[in-house]
C-alpha cells in the first residue's frame, strides 16, 4: 500500500561543523495527507453556540449569520449540526439529528435576533448534551462557541461544562469577536475541554478583530474540522548523546509542548486528530561532538488511522553530515529557519506580556520591538506595525491594550493561513 501521509523531517542544516562542544540544530517534522485521503474526511457532529446578546446587534450579528450560513452550505448530508443561541436565556434553534436539512438550518440562522445578557454556561451545557446524542468515534465531535463579551453568569459554571466536555472527548473551539471578551476565560474553556492544564494555551481559540473578519475565521474553523486522520502520534527516537531541549507544534498554530513530551532520548507527541492542512513539529536538539561523516541521528515515525484504513505506521531516518567545511558551503534551510523565526517572535511577544504584567516595562518594550523586527523581516507588515504600536503604548502607559493581548495570544500564533 502506498503511503497515506506525506511525512518528512528536515534539519535547519544538512551539514554541521566539526566542533569540540555540543551544538544546537532545529528539526522540522511535517505531516500532511496525500491526495488519496485528503477528500475522505470524518463526518461531523458539532454544535454552534452563538452569542445573540444585545452587544451583538447590527453588523456583528449580520456578519456572524452570513459566516454561519456559508459554513452550513459546505456541510455534507452525513454531517450532524445543532445550533444553540444564547443571551439571558438559551434557545435551541436546530436540534441534533441525522439527515442534513440545509434549508431548515439556514432558516433557523436567519431568525436569530439580538436580545439581553450573556448567560453562557446553560448554552454550553445544552450544546454538549446535543453533541453527546450522536457522539461517535467515527465522527469529529466538537463545540464551536462565538461570543463578543464577558459572560454575565458564573465563570465556574462554564468551566465545569468544559471539564465535562473534556471527559466526554468533545473539544470546545472558542471564538472571540471584537475587543470586549475575556481571552483568558476563552482559552481556559478550550484547554479544559481537551483536558490540558489551564493556562497551557493548547486548546483551540481564535480572535475575530472586526465583523469583517468573521467569514475568514469561520472558514478556518471549518477547515480545522476536516479530520482526515485520527489517533495520530509522532515519535522521534534519537541516538545516544542527543538531547531534545524544547519542542513546539508549529502548524497550524504555535504552541510550546513542554517537557512532558520529552522522554529520555525520545520525543513523543500525541496529536490526535489531524485536518487537511496537516501539522508540523519543531524540535530544538543538542548534538554532541562526532567525527566527520554522515550519521543517522534519529528516526521519526508517525502512527495513525483513517476513515477507510486501520492502524498505520510510517517511518523515516534523519541524517546529518558532520563536515569540516560545513560552515563554508551549507546555508541553513530557509523554510526551517522561517518557522524558527516565527517561534522566536511569538516567544518574545508572550514573554513581553508576562513581563508587562509583572511591571518590567523596559524589558517588555524591548521584546515587543525585537518581535516587530523579526515580523518585518518576514513580510508580516501589519502584525509588525501592531507590535510597534503596542511597544509605544506600553512605554508611555505601562500597559498593553486589550486588542494587543488578543493579537499576541491568538493572531500571532498562526503559522499557516488558508490564503497560503
Amino acid at each position: 500500500m502506498p503511503d497515506l501521509l506525506n511525512f518528512a523531517s528536515t534539519c535547519n542544516r544538512s551539514s554541521v561543523p566539526l566542533l569540540e562542544q555540543s551544538q544546537l540544530i532545529y528539526l522540522l517534522t511535517e505531516i500532511s495527507p496525500t491526495r488519496s485521503i485528503s477528500d475522505v474526511r470524518m463526518p461531523l457532529n458539532f454544535a454552534l453556540v452563538l452569542d445573540r446578546s444585545g452587544s451583538m446587534a447590527g453588523e456583528k450579528l449580520r456578519t456572524m449569520k452570513e459566516a454561519v450560513k456559508n459554513m452550513i452550505n459546505q456541510l455534507r448530508e452525513e454531517d450532524i449540526l445543532s445550533i444553540v443561541s444564547f443571551e439571558s436565556r438559551t434557545e435551541v434553534l436546530a436540534p441534533a439529528k441525522p439527515g442534513m436539512d440545509k434549508k431548515a438550518l439556514l432558516r433557523a440562522v436567519e431568525k436569530i435576533r439580538d436580545g439581553g445578557g450573556t448567560n453562557l454556561a446553560p448554552a454550553l451545557n445544552t450544546a454538549l448534551n446535543l453533541v453527546k446524542l450522536n457522539k461517535d468515534e467515527a465522527r469529529a465531535n466538537q463545540i464551536v462557541l462565538l461570543t463578543d463579551g464577558e459572560a454575565t453568569d458564573r465563570l465556574e459554571d462554564s468551566y465545569r461544562v468544559a471539564d465535562e466536555a473534556g471527559s466526554a472527548g468533545v473539544p470546545i473551539i472558542g471564538l472571540g469577536l471584537g475587543k470586549d471578551w475575556n481571552e483568558t476565560f476563552l482559552f481556559e474553556l478550550a484547554d479544559r475541554s481537551i483536558q490540558a492544564s489551564p493556562g497551557s494555551h493548547i486548546g483551540m481559540a481564535d480572535y475575530i478583530p472586526t465583523p469583517a473578519d468573521a467569514q475568514k475565521i469561520f472558514q478556518e474553523v471549518y477547515q480545522s474540522m476536516q479530520v482526515v486522520a485520527k489517533d495520530l502520534a509522532v515519535t522521534i527516537r534519537m541516538v545516544q548523546g542527543l538531547e531534545a531541549r524544547r519542542v513546539w507544534q508549529v502548524t497550524p498554530l504555535i504552541r510550546e509542548l513542554g517537557s512532558a513530551v520529552i522522554e529520555g532520548r525520545a520525543v513523543h507527541i500525541p496529536i490526535g486528530q489531524m485536518d487537511r492542512s496537516g501539522c508540523a513539529i519543531l524540535a530544538e536538539i543538542s548534538l554532541p561532538p562526532r567525527p566527520a561523516g554522515a550519521v543517522r541521528i534519529a528516526q521519526a515515525d508517525v502512527t495513525f488511522s483513517t476513515q477507510d484504513h486501520g492502524p498505520q505506521r510510517q517511518a523515516i531516518d534523519i541524517i546529518v553530515n558532520y563536515s569540516p567545511d560545513a560552515g563554508l558551503d551549507d546555508a541553513p534551510d530557509s523554510r526551517v529557519m522561517n518557522i524558527v523565526e516565527k517561534v522566536q517572535a511569538f516567544r518574545l511577544q508572550t514573554q513581553a506580556l508576562d513581563e508587562a504584567r509583572l511591571g518590567d516595562v523596559g524589558s517588555a518594550t524591548r521584546k515587543l520591538r525585537q518581535a516587530a523586527t523579526i515580523l518585518l523581516s518576514q513580510g508580516e507588515m501589519e502584525l509588525a506595525g501592531q507590535m510597534e504600536k503596542e511597544a509605544d503604548r506600553l512605554e508611555s502607559t505601562g500597559e498593553v491594550s486589550n486588542e494587543g493581548k488578543k493579537t499576541i495570544l491568538l493572531t500571532s500564533r498562526k503559522t499557516v493561513r488558508l490564503s497560503e
